[in-house]
């Protein structure tokens, strides 16, 4: 990954970074639901839009990452593990703990970075997407909830 690759807030023109987000989350409408409430962050490597992501504060304290994207040509190359680091440390001093609901084949990668699988929902993906979401060959049907709880001392979620 490029040395030259800034992490940043992005307050104003979030739907310049639309395409990105519909990576991680093929339905407009869903992303909607959260875009405006949520805090965005934007990887930009040479002026490239290269990961985004949107986490929305909670009211019992903690914070939900609700969308983390990287593009294509950049997947695999440690930008979304470079973005999660950074979020991590952003939240953890100002969240109790922070969730993300994903597909099946998300979870692995939340968890090396401490989330512990807390619930499913069942056909979140099926009932909620008006068309099939597929992530590695398979569709998706229940979302799985993962936890981080920070070191702040406060009961989690």
């Amino acid at each position: 990954m490029d040395g030259c690759c800034e992490i940043h807030a992005v307050a104003e023109g979030k739907l310049r970074f639309l395409p990105l987000l519909l990576l991680a989350d093929p339905c407009e409408r869903m992303v909607f639901r959260y875009l405006d409430a949520g805090e965005m962050f934007a990887m930009e490597c040479g002026g490239e839009a290269v990961c985004a992501a949107v986490v929305v504060r909670c009211p019992d304290g903690a914070c939900e990452l609700k969308n983390l994207a990287v593009a294509e040509p950049w997947q695999g190359r440690g930008v979304g593990s470079r973005m999660m680091r950074f979020l991590l440390g952003r939240f953890a001093s100002e969240a109790k703990a922070m969730l993300v609901g994903t597909a099946e084949s998300g979870v692995p990668f939340y968890e090396r970075f401490g989330f512990e699988y807390v619930f499913r929902v069942p056909g979140f993906f099926t009932e909620n997407y008006p068309e099939p979401v597929v992530e590695d060959g398979r569709r998706c049907v229940d979302m799985l909830y993962c936890r981080k709880v920070f070191d702040s001392g406060c009961s989690a979620v």
